[in-house]
């Protein structure tokens, strides 16, 4: 397979066990719009050039000895993180320190874009669950109803309300990810 055609969670997974490639493929994949970030932080090409290799040194190093779930917004936080430190190392004017308020309200669009896309993923699954654990699970999350409460409505057990909505989460954290299922319930 293409490593292009690859997530970035199977990408971490072939560098995991001993091909640079993945790592590789990584670094190309997201190098563009880090730097891009960090430059609009730092306005300095050279510092953000740096604070991007900087990042990629330590998901290099972590790997090993870390669980990332998710490698794009694992990298976007240490383009950050490294900005902060080239801030507070005194390297940067008072002009670009500025700035970076209107950068930090500026990853909060693409982080609400990401949340959309993972909304339309988790509805998509939504509906693919079985019809009475549908039923059940919209009325529960949506709905907002109490178990009791759609227990009544649906002339069921309230035993079986908490089967189903135990069941439709089931489903959900194998088929997105215990990751995704979290995001979702914040942004929900």
């Amino acid at each position: 397979m293409d490593d292009s055609a690859r997530t970035d969670t199977e990408l971490l997974l072939i560098f995991k066990s001993g091909d640079i490639q993945g790592f590789n493929t990584l670094f190309n994949r997201h190098w563009a719009s880090l730097f891009r970030l960090a430059n609009r932080i730092l306005e300095d090409q050279d510092l953000a050039k740096d604070t991007i290799q900087e990042t990629f040194v330590s998901l290099f190093e972590s790997v090993p000895h870390k669980e990332i779930n998710n490698v794009k917004a694992y990298l976007f936080q240490c383009v950050k993180y490294q900005c902060f430190m080239q801030l507070r190392s005194g390297r940067i004017s008072e002009k670009r320190l500025s700035r970076l308020n209107t950068v930090i309200a500026s990853n909060c669009v693409e982080e609400y874009m990401d949340a959309e896309e993972l909304q339309t993923i988790l509805n998509q699954k939504i509906e693919s669950l079985p019809e009475k654990c549908r039923e059940v699970f919209y009325l529960s999350r949506y709905e907002l109803l109490s178990n009791k409460k759609i227990a009544e409505h649906l002339n069921i057990l309230q035993k079986t309300v908490e089967h189903q909505i135990t069941k439709a989460l089931k489903i959900l954290r194998v088929s997105v990810g215990k990751l995704a299922l979290i995001a979702w319930v914040l942004v929900s």
